[in-house]
């Protein structure tokens, strides 16, 4: 037994070592170059490529059989564009397990890859890469029968102890849409790769595209393999991420987690996420099913409470300036992903502002159509404190207030005519959504139960209903944007009721001028796609109502004080119609206000005018009526009325009297300076009143009414009347005496 055992021995040994030998001679003696026109006439044939090795071809013998090829490079058949090149490749494998039948791969490195991807209208230079013809390709049948395994095939290699690539470049250009991607300094090593256990993995690139964005990414990871079940997985993943050209410094992103990918489950998730972007930090994890279908999304992320203003200055960017100077500067958010399949739904959704807070859901309803979809509800805030600061310094003279020799017009800039809506985009656009507001304050206006609706599709937005309660009323919007033509339309209707109007004006205006409760009906429509074109089609219809109000610096019974004051200086037998004005003026009340009891008013918008059709008011001492208009764009108005003050006198003569009146300038104005009598009009009337008192005075005491518009005319014609009534009567008399 031992003598057979020990001749079996040495046959093995023998059998090795030629083997040894076998493989020696040929390493030695076989000169791969040898073999370049046979591996080229084959790319050409297999690949339809040009090869072309400009490189050495060498072998390896100990401790590893392998094969080193050096500069080659690649292009399609009848173009000299290179497609792809490597500067060095090689391949072995462990020498002492091919004798026993196995194949152990020592490594695999890869040196200087340069692949240039061009694709034009005709298609990419790489689709012309495969067999010249259908005829070279192996047919199904003998490609099953030339795989089915044989036992004297060597094992399939699942160990390879080393893979590196290094100094590698992608470039992908389009020359139609002008896209441009460079993907160099790509490196990859991997050591101890199987199939059977995790392999650490570290990978880099540096990607830069035609809008210079640029990102230079390095990963550290260790990849599991289940080729059976089809299952990957990278687990811990630590990825840093370095993306510039988006702001002024590069931003610094570093992830942190597990990703898996089970394709046979149809599914992929990144667990233990921590997301760190610049000094913001968010954590979670995110699992997507139903892959190849309508995708299902589940998960959920919260970052720490963030600083916005440091952020911004950690990539380079200017801060918010705000008037409250700890504003933005906690910041968070709380987000579950969840919903139907084939949306990205978070719900709930919670986002965190300083004192105030979001709540509710948002996402996309639709991955296909990117409908989106929200119902939010804020707790409160103030606006003021996310403004900037006021500032001390003198500001300029407001628009549209002119100098003497200049048109309103000529001071403010002109209005754009450049397109002013996305219109495409808003075609595209998607939406449903509901937003509630607790209360919401600006500038000193709070507005409270604050309801909005929206919904946007096929290019029609519409605003279906906003609703709000503030300054002792409330308000209702409707609104529509009809942006499917290229002649878009804007319209709306509006409701205020019971709202105190002052800080509205104080907030338009920067001035004090009115007060009062305020009830509006409106509706305003406009077309076009830029400022000019809305501004000059505006048109619509404005119902005003002002209760209980104030105008500021304007007192009209003062104004009409002065008109009479002046026609009672030309026409002094007037004085004694009107009371108190034994000094020989009436007194101006010591008010520079106008008191409203009620004021109604009409407004018709078209030509960038509002046209005032009809203007009624009660006030404290009279009442007027009117009309005229405003220039929407100068701010310069007119407006002609007239005035009734019976509280002036009850003289029968002037008790129904209508003063006309004037009130003209421009509403960034002095109000003082507004409002004048018509001195032409109060001139009509004093001579009126006068001829009509001297009518009735002369009628009362010698019976005879006088004729004509003026109180001299009058005199003038009672006094013909009376010489003829003389001459009349003395000839009566005299006929009477020849008779007698």
């Amino acid at each position: 037994m031992a003598r057979f055992l020990k001749i079996g021995l040495i046959t093995l040994t023998v059998l090795l070592l030629l083997a040894v030998a076998a493989v020696v001679a040929v390493t030695q003696l076989v000169d791969p170059n040898d073999f370049k026109p046979q591996i080229t006439e084959a790319a050409r044939e297999q690949g339809n490529v040009d090869l072309r090795i400009e490189g050495d071809l060498g072998w390896t013998f100990w401790p590893s059989l392998g094969v080193s090829i050096g500069r080659t490079e690649v292009r399609p058949v009848g173009d000299d564009a290179l497609l792809a090149a490597i500067d060095s490749a090689a391949v072995s494998v462990a020498v002492l397990p091919l004798l026993w039948g196995e194949v152990q791969m020592d490594g695999v490195t890869l040196a200087g890859l340069d692949a240039d991807l061009v694709e034009d209208a005709n298609g990419g230079n790489w689709e012309s890469l495969g067999p010249a013809s259908s005829d070279d390709a192996p047919q199904p049948e003998a490609a099953a029968a030339g795989n089915e395994p044989t036992g004297d095939e060597l094992a399939i290699p699942v160990s390879i102890p080393s893979v590196s690539i290094t100094d590698s470049r992608l470039r992908y250009r389009n020359t139609v849409d002008g896209t441009d991607i460079v993907v160099d300094q790509i490196s990859l090593s991997a050591t101890d790769v199987t199939l059977d256990a995790p392999f650490p993995v570290q990978a880099g690139l540096r990607y830069q595209d035609q809008a210079d964005m640029r990102v230079v990414l390095d990963m550290d990871t260790v990849v599991s393999l289940n080729l059976d079940q089809s299952i990957y997985r990278l687990a811990p993943l630590d990825m840093t991420v370095e993306l510039a050209g988006v702001t002024s410094k590069p931003i610094p992103v570093r992830v942190q987690g597990a990703v898996e990918a089970a394709l046979d489950d149809d599914r992929a998730s990144v667990r233990d996420l921590v997301l760190e972007v610049a000094n913001m930090v968010a954590r979670g994890s995110v699992e997507v099913s139903q892959l190849s279908a309508r995708p299902l999304i589940a998960g959920a992320l919260k970052t720490d409470s963030f600083d916005a203003n440091a952020l911004l200055e950690a990539i380079g960017e200017t801060p918010i300036e705000t008037a409250r100077q700890d504003a933005l500067s906690r910041i968070s958010l709380e987000a579950t992903l969840s919903g139907p399949e084939n949306s990205a739904m978070i719900d709930p959704l919670v986002v965190r502002i300083d004192d105030s807070t979001v709540k509710g859901r948002a996402g996309v309803t639709d991955l296909d159509t990117t409908a989106l979809s929200f119902d939010l509800s804020l707790d409160a805030i103030t606006l003021d404190d996310y403004l900037p600061a006021e500032s001390d310094s003198e500001e300029a003279m407001p628009a549209g207030v002119a100098s003497n020799n200049e048109s309103p017009e000529a001071l403010l800039p002109p209005l754009s005519t450049e397109p002013l809506l996305p219109l495409d985009a808003l075609r595209e656009l998607s939406l449903d959504g509901v937003f509630k507001a607790g209360s919401i304050s600006y500038d000193g206006i709070t507005l409270s139960n604050l309801a909005m609706t929206s919904t946007a599709s096929g290019g029609l937005l519409k605003l279906s209903s906003f609703s709000a309660e503030g300054l002792e009323g409330d308000m209702r919007v409707s609104a529509s944007l009809d942006a499917r033509t290229d002649t878009p339309v804007i319209t709306s209707k509006q409701t205020i009721s019971g709202m105190q109007v002052q800080p509205l004006v104080q907030m338009a205006m920067d001035d004090d001028l009115f007060t009062g409760i305020l009830d509006l009906d409106g509706t305003i429509e406009a077309r076009g796609n830029s400022e000019k074109a809305l501004f000059d089609s505006t048109v619509g219809i404005l119902d005003i109502s002002l209760a209980r109000g104030t105008v500021r610096g304007v007192n009209l019974h003062n104004t009409l004080v002065g008109g009479i004051n002046d026609m009672l200086g030309a026409y002094k037998a007037l004085s004694t119609l009107i009371p108190g004005q034994e000094s020989g003026k009436l007194p101006a009340a010591l008010s520079r206000d106008t008191e409203v009891v009620q004021l109604d008013a009409r407004a018709r918008l078209e030509d960038k005018v509002a046209n005032i059709d009809n203007l009624n008011a009660e006030l404290s001492d009279g009442t007027i009526t009117g009309k005229g208009f405003l220039a929407l764009r100068s701010e310069q108005f007119d407006l002609k009325l007239g005035m009734k003050s019976p509280r002036l006198t009850d003289n029968p003569y002037l008790k129904d009297q209508t003063w006309p009146l004037r009130c003209k300038g421009n509403l960034q104005g002095d109000a003082a300076d507004w409002c004048r009598h018509d001195k032409d009009g109060f001139k009509a009337i004093g001579k009126s009143v006068a001829a009509r008192l001297a009518t009735d005075k002369i009628k009362d005491k010698y019976g005879i009414e006088g004729e004509g518009d003026t109180a001299e005319e009058v005199v003038k014609d009672a006094a013909e009347k009376k010489a003829r009534e003389e001459v009349n009567k003395k000839l009566e008399e005299g006929l009477q005496k020849l008779f007698k």
